[in-house]
């Protein structure tokens, strides 16, 4: 996968983060603001994961540079 890609699923999963915490303050029940925070957290560490694609290809691209 390429790096545009990823940072456009990275810009996608910020849209969706929003959408989550917008509809968390519309929610009255525990459960469902419980079942929220699950996703939010869940997408929060697919992005992470992806973030950490994106720098492992810079840093591998830095050091094919500097050879």
């Amino acid at each position: 996968m390429d790096t545009t890609t990823v940072l456009e699923i990275i810009k996608m999963i910020d849209v969706a983060h929003t959408n989550l915490d917008e509809h968390l303050n519309e929610q009255t029940t525990n459960a469902d603001k419980e079942y929220l925070l699950g996703g939010m957290h869940q997408l929060s560490a697919l992005q992470q994961h992806l973030q950490s694609f994106i720098e492992g290809q810079l840093n591998a691209e830095e050091n094919q540079t500097e050879q």
